[in-house]
């Protein structure tokens, strides 16, 4: 087993709310069924590549990982086994999909021990995730967009933010158990891109952030998918733009990123903002290149 008992690990439930880049949390986003490795490994039962895939993470330096298998039915039903083999070999904090939420037996056996990972702002759909999320113990992200509205700006974000922390209070959700996530998202305008020099439209997610620890008394933590603004972008130049982004968002407040914990350059900037240094791009990486693509 990959030794992760005895290190001071942060519980992804209720647990203490940080305060300092130092205590970002570092979440693989590796185990993912969108990736082929993974899909292989679960489609076919493989435990012991789907392992060598887990250890690569936690030897990478991942302090939780996420664990998403999609939407489909097929790969739901092998959640108990997949959750199984990881605990085998390490005891990180588990973000899981939102699907696990129809999974009681999930729930109940990893009480207190799972986050999942995300619902939206639906108000729908939401104060049923936040019922079930209290009733386990377990954290809940919730991603601030919801059907009619996707912030551009930090007003959309505001509202939302206000709105689920609205229903965290009606449906008795302790705010220690929720995570928001700003989204980071990319600019629509190919001019834009050319000003910002491929950075998205990071000052509103940077804003939303502090706001997010304003309004609920910093109770509520804070999480965002550093790669979700950089689809479009090559390998090189996402990873370049991670390390660009990565200090920004730590200075800002953020709590915990979903990241890749294999891009060693971006490890390093994530190691050095933990130390409390300050994190520079290497020097042989160039700059993102410009798309208006995402």
């Amino acid at each position: 087993m990959i030794p992760t008992k005895d290190q001071d690990q942060p519980a992804t439930g209720c647990r203490p709310r940080p305060g300092t880049g130092r205590d970002l949390l570092l979440i693989a986003e590796g185990l993912h069924v969108l990736n082929p490795a993974v899909y292989q490994a679960i489609e076919s039962r493989d435990q012991d590549r789907l392992l060598d895939l887990v250890r690569k993470q936690v030897s990478a330096g991942a302090q939780a990982l996420d664990v998403n298998l999609g939407p489909g039915k097929a790969m739901g039903s092998l959640t108990p086994w997949v959750l199984s083999a990881i605990r085998q070999v390490t005891d990180l904090p588990l973000f899981l999909s939102a699907g696990v939420l129809s999974l009681p037996q999930i729930m109940e056996g990893y009480r207190g021990g799972l986050t999942i990972n995300a619902v939206t702002a639906d108000p729908e759909f939401l104060p049923q995730a936040m019922t079930t999320a209290r009733q386990y113990g377990a954290g809940l992200v919730v991603l601030l967009v919801r059907p009619g509205l996707v912030p551009a700006g930090i007003d959309g974000r505001d509202q939302l933010t206000m709105e689920v922390l609205d229903q965290a209070v009606k449906n008795d959700l302790p705010l220690e158990q929720l995570y928001l996530d700003p989204v980071i998202g990319c600019r629509p305008d190919p001019a834009a891109w050319e000003v910002s020099h491929g950075l998205p439209e990071i000052g509103p997610v940077l804003e939303a952030i502090a706001l997010i620890k304003e309004l609920s008394n910093d109770l509520v933590r804070t999480i965002v998918g550093i790669g979700s603004g950089s689809q479009g972008l090559a390998r090189d130049s996402r990873s370049a733009l991670h390390c660009r982004l990565l200090p920004l968002l730590a200075e800002a407040g953020l709590d915990a990123v979903i990241m890749n914990c294999l891009d060693r350059d971006l490890m390093a900037a994530a190691r050095a903002i933990k130390n409390g240094t300050s994190p520079g791009l290497p020097a042989n990486r160039r700059q993102p290149a410009l798309s208006p693509a995402c």
